[in-house]
């Protein structure tokens, strides 16, 4: 038997990273994701469109990108926390503005990485043979994505491996640009824009990606040492070492080889190496472009994944992405997730839309991150700087990356789009709702038992607070399985006052509601049925109850109704049905003392909405206990033939939809006084099934006056039944 208090008490207490990276290793993250393929490979592609004035589009994209590390730098001091923009936006905008941000994020993140592959890919292969076939790069890229992805989840000297690769990589591009200066022609500069100014700005919406790395030191924000101070400044160290290189390399490219031999290739620093050193540069170069492009994937990856672990955290993604290893450290499971996507990209997409993919995605996700700096500084008047220009600091990065963003071509806009409406879908219809879950109330399930993803049957849930009902509730919810299969989720909430956090509340959990937990289990333990044992925290019962159905995906709740006499109780259960999107079935008992085992079942056929699910509670526990169905009509007494008609009708839906082995009676009653003559005849019962009143598919549900009064009044235990439409439950998803 599993010791559930021990569970509880491992679960309560958080995974976390450890703080190991000092200033050099955050500069290092940073420089590597920004010292990446970008310049061995785009640089190319931006000639091609820039001509000789490339190295104007690369100042101009710098200094643009500089002002967004100040934000960044800006908004690090201010929220010190993992998950970058994501983090920052969630922070100060909220749910929407956190979530828009993190899914742009990560999908720039993702084409980022393919980028990085592929360019990987494209330089190794020249060691081998530079006309190789495609799908050779391709294998290779994946290869190296694999890879990278197994060295970070492991988290076994993924540091140490990128400081040799960034660091090697920089090493080389310094030794480039000090043996091709001298090399350097003015005349190559001339003319300096053969595509017009247009072109120049156009070269900008390739190369951006190249400028973007910075935001992943703040990925790692809970693994840096004194993050307020280091993530800040290793953010500008970073970029300034990036862009005076960038720069420097542009320069001595576009004066040392002709613009139009440079967009021709596909490895245009290979060309520059050989200009520079001779026949053998391209061995070089190859190289460091090796260096660079696999630095550039395992630095966005490594931040990739503490992104897509803070997302999964606040449950926009499912919960094991938001998982630490418990002995190794790392996301391993956001990891995964994310080396899987890239590889999706390397095997789908081509270079050049990757990159204009990824820098749609990555300035889309720049948007939010100014306008939360500028909330911040609105509602928290105390951490506004001291330096006047900082306060415009949102605006100008808002107009800035704004204007980067149109300038990419209509296909990447596009297609961006599609990206931001599939986004929506994603948080609207599931991301929006498990979010709120998780602010309202803290949930742990206490067994390794899950469904699987192929397992068939229902989930009944089972919220029990009185041990004097709990047998009996186990008994119906036990009987209403043994059809159709499935499992019972045993709930038991705990309540935390306003001022309590949830692990607090949980921490400080009376012996009863674990009780209640172990009861359930060994009820289900004697029966053979899977159940799956869960406690919640929860600030108000009501939302407890609905919020653990709708986070075990249940199809049914089963739960103890103690009547009118308990003002509590009735307000619980009208609660409970106005909210839960999922069917309900209230149980009272005539008696907690007596043994729950009803032979002599009764249905109160009124309406049809509730029809299907009270005929499947009777015949389930007929054929549980070997009892006898009946179902019972009241007509007035001057009765019509329509109302004749109505409930011939539901008798014979009732009768066809009847699947118990056992016997079955049909009594149809006339009487002006329907309320008083089931309340005469439930004396002939051990229970009477009874539906809630029907309300319209906008409206409040309701358990109904007949209802309650007839629970109240009953001479035998009565199940109310509420069923809930197929429209009702996919409007409660939106």
């Amino acid at each position: 038997m599993a010791n559930f208090r021990e569970i509880l008490r491992d679960k309560l207490v958080p995974v976390s990273f450890e703080r190991t990276i000092g200033m050099f290793g955050a500069t290092t993250i940073g420089v590597g994701a920004l010292m990446g393929a970008g310049v061995y490979v785009l640089i190319g592609m931006a000639a091609d469109a820039a001509g000789p004035s490339v190295w104007m589009s690369y100042m101009i994209c710098g200094g643009l990108a500089f002002l967004t590390t100040l934000l960044y730098a800006e908004l690090a001091r201010l929220v010190p926390t993992s998950g970058g923009g994501y983090a920052y936006a969630y922070d100060a905008l909220g749910s929407f503005g956190g979530f828009i941000t993190g899914w742009f994020l990560a999908l720039g993140s993702v084409f980022a990485c393919g980028l990085y592959a592929v360019g990987f890919a494209e330089y190794f292969v020249t060691f081998i043979n530079p006309d190789i076939d495609r799908w050779v790069v391709v294998a290779v890229a994946v290869g190296l994505v694999l890879l990278s992805t197994l060295v970070n989840s492991l988290g076994a000297g993924g540091d140490r491996l990128q400081m040799v690769l960034t660091w090697g990589n920089l090493l080389i591009l310094l030794v480039l640009v000090l043996f091709a200066a001298p090399k350097a022609e003015a005349h190559r500069l001339e003319p300096l824009f053969p595509n017009g100014f247009g072109g120049t700005l156009g070269a900008i919406s390739i190369i951006y990606i190249s400028f973007f790395g910075y935001q992943m030191v703040a990925n790692n924000t809970d693994e840096i040492i004194r993050p307020k101070q280091t993530v800040p400044r290793s953010m500008v160290y970073s970029m300034l070492i990036s862009f005076v290189v960038y720069l420097a390399i542009a320069l001595v490219a576009i004066t040392v080889i002709d613009w139009r031999s440079l967009a021709a290739s596909k490895a245009p620093l290979v060309m520059l190496a050989n200009a520079s050193f001779g026949s053998q540069g391209w061995l070089l170069i190859s190289t460091g472009g090796v260096l660079a492009a696999a630095g550039a994937l395992n630095s966005t990856l490594l931040s990739q994944g503490r992104q897509l672990y803070a997302m999964g955290k606040n449950r926009f993604v499912p919960d094991f992405v938001g998982k630490i290893h418990p002995t190794r450290k790392t996301p391993m499971a956001a990891i995964a997730v994310g080396g899987g996507l890239v590889v999706l990209v390397v095997l789908g997409l081509e270079l050049e839309f990757i990159a204009k993919s990824a820098n749609f995605c990555l300035l889309a996700s720049l948007l939010p991150v100014s306008l939360a700096l500028r909330k911040v500084y609105r509602s928290k008047p105390e951490n506004r700087p001291k330096a006047r220009w900082k306060l415009v600091l949102p605006e100008l990065t808002l107009l800035a990356n704004l204007s980067l963003l149109l300038t990419l071509d209509w296909l990447s806009l596009a297609f961006g789009m599609q990206l931001g409406l599939l986004g929506l879908a994603l948080y609207f219809f599931y991301s929006r709702k498990r979010e709120k879950r998780s602010q309202f109330g803290l949930h742990i399930v206490l067994d390794q038992h899950t469904k699987g993803f192929l397992s068939r049957g229902s989930r009944i849930l089972m919220p029990t607070a009185n041990p004097n009902t709990q047998k009996a509730l186990f008994n119906l919810s036990n009987a209403l399985l043994e059809r159709d299969g499935g499992e019972i989720v045993s709930l038991s909430v705990v309540l935390a006052p306003r001022q309590t956090d949830f692990a607090t509340a949980l921490a400080e959990a009376d012996e009863a509601s674990v009780r209640i937990i172990e009861a359930s289990s060994a009820l289900a333990r004697l029966s053979e049925v899977p159940i799956v044992p869960v406690i919640r925290a929860a600030h108000s019962l009501h939302k407890g109850i609905v919020d653990a159905a709708e986070e075990e995906s249940c199809d049914l709740i089963v739960m103890g109704y103690a009547g009118s006499a308990s003002e509590f109780s009735r307000d619980l259960a009208q609660k409970v049905i106005h909210l839960a999107p999922t069917d309900v079935i209230f149980l009272k008992l005539l008696s907690t003392i007596d043994e729950f085992a009803p032979r002599r079942v009764a249905v109160s056929m009124g309406g049809r909405v509730n029809l299907e699910l009270m005929v499947k509670v009777g015949a389930a526990l007929a054929d549980r206990f070997g009892g006898e169905l009946t179902f019972l009509s009241v007509l007035p007494t001057q009765y019509s033939p329509e109302q004749k008609a109505y409930a011939d009708r539901n008798v014979m839906e009732a009768i066809e939809l009847n699947k118990s082995a056992g016997l079955y009676n049909v009594r149809l009653l006339a009487s002006d006084q329907p309320l008083d003559t089931l309340v005469r005849l439930s004396a002939e019962f051990d229970l009477l099934i009874i539906g809630t009143t029907k309300v319209g598919l906008l409206q409040r549900g309701t358990l109904g006056d007949f209802a309650t009064s007839l629970a109240d009044r009953a001479a035998c235990s009565v199940a109310i039944v509420r069923a809930v439409s197929n429209a009702k439950k996919i409007i409660s998803k939106i």
